[in-house]
């Protein structure tokens, strides 16, 4: 288990320049960046995305492996057993919290068996909604929904997925009964929406929903971001209508816990550099994300608070682990 002490230590030594006296005769070999779900993901692209500034930065190979499974815990658990050394690592997201909270044998602990390396990216979530729905705004979809007790049907990319539970937390603090109709994955959930067999979802923005939204197919109404995204800066934040509304979908890299401190402090360096240079950060806002070079503690902390927010909207919406 990672230590409090562990994780600022990290973080303080992830200031110093690459060239330091830190995790000298890291790395020894090829670097693995274990994907946990298939290739063509965000999190697969991301991850080969910083294969190449990585690879000159650590001076080895970095190999993107794809391990799917499971919901994303079988790649996950391969790395939790993996050697503590920094050779092996995790792409993880909020469904590395999300997944351990929503099921009884996830095989995993997301704070205790990992060490936080570094965070990549954060990017909004979308609400949208089908345009049979009169709504041109939140307050008047709010206004929609509350009239209507249990007749309006939401979609998620699965049980338990950040959309799924951002969804919950939105009836929550907009005192909303909807009724939830889970699908497999985004693109299935974000189709029930344009096909009207439900009538709203909340998901992470593409170029694809983008095209959908301008030819008004879908109504976009809100970004989950506390404030509007720069990247879609017409589109109102949900949080002006709901105080306090904050979701990230986030991205970044984790290592077995008990990885060393020198070893986590370059790891970190190394990402955070990669992530300040012009063509990864292209790449991103290209990918509708936004680069966020920080500490590993600033990134440990969003993981407990991640588990913090979706416990309590679990128990609230009566959610049990299955």
């Amino acid at each position: 288990m990672i230590s409090r002490r562990h994780l600022l230590g990290a973080s303080a030594l992830s200031t110093l320049p690459l060239g330091a006296a830190w995790g000298q005769g890291f790395p020894s070999k090829q670097v693995h960046l274990v994907v946990p779900f298939a290739a063509g993901g965000t999190g697969d692209v991301l991850c080969r995305n910083l294969q190449e500034p990585l690879q000159r930065l650590l001076g080895q190979p970095i190999v993107v492996e794809n391990r799917l499974g499971a919901g994303g815990t079988v790649g996950t658990q391969y790395v939790k057993n993996a050697a503590p050394d920094g050779h092996t690592l995790l792409q993880v997201g909020n469904s590395t919290v999300t997944t351990a909270l929503m099921r009884k044998n996830a095989g995993y602990d997301p704070i205790k068996d990992f060490a936080s390396v570094a965070l990549v990216a954060t990017t909004p979530m979308v609400l949208l909604t089908n345009p049979v729905i009169p709504a041109n705004n939140v307050a008047e979809l709010i206004a929609y929904a509350k009239a209507r007790p249990r007749g309006l049907e939401y979609a998620s990319a699965g049980r338990g997925s950040l959309g799924h539970l951002t969804n919950e937390l939105f009836n929550q603090m907009a005192g909303l009964e909807m009724v939830y109709v889970p699908y497999q994955g985004s693109s299935q959930a974000t189709n029930a929406a344009l096909t009207g067999e439900v009538k709203m979802v909340i998901t992470t923005p593409s170029d694809a929903i983008n095209g959908l939204v301008a030819t008004g197919r879908l109504k976009m109404l809100g970004v989950t971001s506390p404030q509007r995204s720069p990247l879609l800066p017409n589109i109102p934040a949900i949080a002006e209508t709901l105080p306090g509304f904050n979701v990230l979908a986030w991205f970044g890299l984790a290592a077995p816990a008990g990885t060393p401190a020198d070893v986590l402090a370059r790891l970190n360096g190394a990402v955070n550099q990669a992530v300040s240079e012009p063509a990864l950060q292209t790449k991103l806002a290209g990918l509708g994300m936004t680069p966020k070079p920080s500490p590993a503690k600033a990134f440990a902390d969003m993981w407990a608070n991640d588990q913090t927010i979706w416990t309590k909207v679990m128990q609230q919406a009566n959610l049990q682990p299955e």
